[in-house]
């Protein structure tokens, strides 16, 4: 294996200059430079990333840490943390905590043995999650979930007016007896969801039936369990269904059509998040997109800044403008067609 000493020999310059020119920490002039280069290529030489991260005191690794992998909403946004990690030359080290506690302790004492350049962390809802992420003196970026009252380094989408868009779509289509299936009321994204349902649906003068409003979690099998309860308990069915996510409007609209209610010609279904199965689902969804692929981009960008950056002390949040997606799962309201024609 050909080492520095290898390429000095071989472009007739010094150490220093090698040195120099691969770890980029000094000028040295484009002719000595290409000289090196091409010693570099003709040779083959691998720079030993030990030992220019003991150098630079940096890996070029972050550590990115999600929530559920088997979620949809996922892919996109790790895709976006790739390619700009892998358009500035760094690795990725990705974990999957499925909401434990235990499990995030145990990845960011992993982190630290890593020894990572920095976080980006999708799956901290709480403050007790936030402390052990800010013991760990790294620097990071909440992605999507965040505790309550922070306001530091987070990227994230508009939920409430995600939720609105969703509300408005289904008043225009002549809808008013609708129904709110949530996430897990403990996290940030369910929460401003189902306040940004009830809020529009006030605004709009609509009567909101606390039979129709479910909290859950984001997974098909709480859409698919809390419709059935639904169907079970209320004796009049709602004309459209609004969810907090896409992989909860799937099991929706599973267990309606299970039930022998189709959609949307009986019951219209909306999600929100817009993942990458909702176009080729049973129905096609109509959804909220959230740019979730930027909002990867977007955090891995961020974080970079933060790395590079002395100041620690900067702070920001990035709001992403969700976006209607109208897709078979909302219907216009039949009568409402004949009061038209």
């Amino acid at each position: 294996m050909a080492t520095m000493k290898d390429i000095s020999k071989k472009a007739n310059v010094s150490l220093s200059t090698v040195s120099a020119v691969i770890n980029q920490s000094a000028y040295v002039s484009p002719a000595l430079t290409n000289r090196v280069m091409q010693a570099v290529e003709e040779l083959n030489y691998k720079p030993n990333a030990v030992a220019r991260s003991l150098k630079k005191k940096r890996t070029n690794t972050v550590g990115v840490i999600v929530s559920n992998l088997s979620n949809p909403f996922y892919p996109p946004l790790i895709e976006g943390i790739e390619d700009v990690s892998f358009n500035n030359n760094f690795n990725v080290i990705l974990c999957n905590v499925s909401n434990g506690h235990k499990k995030i302790l145990t990845y960011l004492e992993l982190m630290l043995e890593k020894q990572v350049d920095g976080l980006l962390l999708a799956n901290i809802a709480n403050s007790e999650d936030l402390n052990e992420v800010e013991k760990t003196g790294l620097k990071y970026v909440l992605i999507n979930r965040k505790p309550s009252f922070y306001d530091k380094n987070f990227v994230g989408v508009n939920n409430l007016l995600s939720s609105e868009l969703a509300v408005n779509h289904l008043v225009r289509q002549g809808y008013k007896r609708i129904a709110f299936f949530g996430g897990d009321p403990d996290i940030n994204t369910a929460r401003e969801r189902k306040a940004g349902f009830i809020s529009c649906m006030t605004q709009t003068g609509l009567d909101i039936d606390p039979m129709l409003i479910y909290d859950g979690e984001y997974s098909l099998e709480s859409g698919y369990t809390n419709v059935k309860k639904m169907i079970e308990q209320v004796k009049v069915l709602p004309e459209a269904i609004c969810t907090a996510s896409d992989i909860i409007a799937f099991g929706v609209i599973k267990g309606l059509r299970d039930s022998g209610i189709r959609v949307p010609e009986d019951i219209s279904v909306i999600g929100n998040d817009n993942n990458s199965f909702s176009e080729n689902f049973l129905v096609p969804l109509s959804s909220i997109d959230h740019s979730t692929y930027d909002m990867g981009k977007l955090s891995m960008e961020f974080l970079l800044e933060m790395i590079k950056e002395k100041d620690e002390t900067r702070a920001r949040q990035i709001i992403l403008t969700p976006s209607l997606v109208v897709r078979e799962s909302c219907g216009y309201k039949r009568n409402k067609i004949d009061n038209l024609s």
